[in-house]
């Protein structure tokens, strides 16, 4: 007999733990598939941890309304979290410094940048070179400038994961977690949708939600060609002696040098550590540290702060982000049933849009979406045109060390409507690691 549940959520990542939870929270039951050995285990794990409100270029169009309404939901749903699982997630506020190391790079960040920063809903202020390093007195001697985006916000989406999880696996909440599950098939109709196991199992609910992150198009057909993994590697470094948050904000910067592109980007942790990254690789399902990813973002902060780069470097990760080919998230119902609705597609914004994510598909789930969240489907929705994805980055160099452990188990899985379960498997990657 297949298990039932109002919602089956395929994928256990921070957005399908926040829509598990913000369900549960009305009361809805929910069975949670994840072919992890715990929650977490995919792009949550491993990203930068940055709450993007205009660092992000997909910020400052048609999504910054969405982003909006994640940023103002994100201190009342992390009290919410932590009530629930009695887990602090720290938060640093000091927003995000983006610098200048030379003057064509000011300029293009005030001509081109700008403007569409004063056009989204968030502040920016103005940084000279010396109020740049009276912020951050680390930073580089060329900074000839830069802006402050003070809204911006960051955490360690670790512990974000470990206080989702443990709110989710409470028993206090209509819950119920697969976990090591893979799942091989979903089937939708007038009555209901079906999902089938590797193991033989099913479940059965009224609703399904797909948030399987960079794999979510093996179960949305309509959806299999804007969907891709983004490859990203980062790394952890410590300064020695620091127990606490080593920089007050998070810092980023676009930086041409001998005729190469680096994007260096520091998110500092409460625990001293700060998470340095990161590359971007499109259409790449490979997930090894490749000696020439590490040294590229070596080369970008030893520029950015030359002391930075001198710190110990601890872990090393390389992760997939689930991209879309427009780099927007896809929210919305995707069947003719209305039974299906899709969570996915967030590329490096999943830690950003996970509130509001949470409460779009909550509206669509219990039918009680109203006019302001309309709106906001509408700018997310899956019907909309997609331009075509990126072809294939070039192969990788080869690797420094193996997977790092956590990866999350591979996940064989049916597309949907096949009638006879095919097994592929995708390599499911330790997390998306961008910004």
């Amino acid at each position: 007999m297949p298990e039932s549940c109002d919602v089956v959520i395929i994928g256990g990542g921070v957005i399908g733990c926040a829509i598990a939870h913000r369900l549960a929270a009305r009361g809805t039951s929910v069975v949670l598939v994840d072919a992890g050995q715990r929650l977490g285990l995919g792009a949550s794990d491993g990203a930068m941890g940055g709450i993007l409100t205009q660092t992000e270029p997909s910020c400052l169009g048609p999504l910054s309304s969405v982003i909006k309404r994640s940023r103002d939901a994100y201190p009342g749903w992390l009290e919410e979290i932590r009530a629930d699982s009695g887990v602090e997630v720290p938060v640093l506020d000091g927003g995000d410094i983006q610098v200048a190391l030379d003057e064509a790079e000011m300029e293009r960040l005030e001509s081109k940048v700008l403007p569409q920063w004063k056009n989204s809903p968030f502040a920016v202020e103005r940084l000279t070179a010396a109020d740049a390093r009276s912020l951050e007195p680390l930073l580089s001697e060329r900074v000839v400038g830069g802006f402050l985006l003070p809204e911006e916000l960051a955490l360690d989406p670790r512990v974000l994961m470990a206080a989702l999880a443990t709110a989710v696996l409470s028993g206090r909440t209509p819950i119920r977690v697969l976990s090591a599950v893979r799942a091989t098939g979903l089937r939708t109709g007038s009555s209901g949708v079906e999902v089938d196991l590797h193991d033989g199992r099913r479940v059965s609910a009224e609703q399904a939600v797909v948030a399987a992150g960079h794999l979510s198009g093996v179960f949305l057909p309509s959806h299999r060609d804007h969907l891709f993994p983004i490859k990203g590697v980062a790394f952890d470094v410590r300064p020695p002696g620091a127990g606490t948050y080593p920089l007050r904000h998070h810092i980023f910067a676009e930086i041409k040098e001998d005729g190469r592109e680096y994007f260096p980007y520091l998110v500092p942790r409460h625990d001293g550590r700060v998470a340095v990254g990161v590359t971007y690789e499109e259409n790449v399902g490979d997930v090894t540290v490749t000696a020439a990813a590490i040294e590229e973002i070596r080369r970008g902060v030893a520029a950015l702060m030359p002391r930075a780069a001198t710190w110990p470097i601890g872990r090393r990760w390389a992760g997939l982000r689930p991209g879309s080919a427009d780099h927007m998230p896809i929210i919305g119902h995707v069947d003719d049933h209305g039974r299906v609705v899709a969570a996915t597609g967030h590329s490096g914004l999943g830690v950003t849009l996970a509130p509001v994510t949470a409460e779009l598909v909550a509206a669509l789930v219990g039918g009680t979406a109203g006019a302001r969240e309309s709106e906001l489907l509408a700018v997310c929705r899956p019907d909309r045109p997609f331009p075509p994805a990126p072809a294939p980055s070039a192969p990788a160099a080869p690797p420094v060390s193996p997977t790092p452990p956590g990866t999350a188990t591979p996940v064989s899985s049916t597309p949907p409507g096949t009638a006879t379960p095919v097994s592929s498997t995708p390599p499911v990657s330790p997390p998306p690691t961008a910004r």
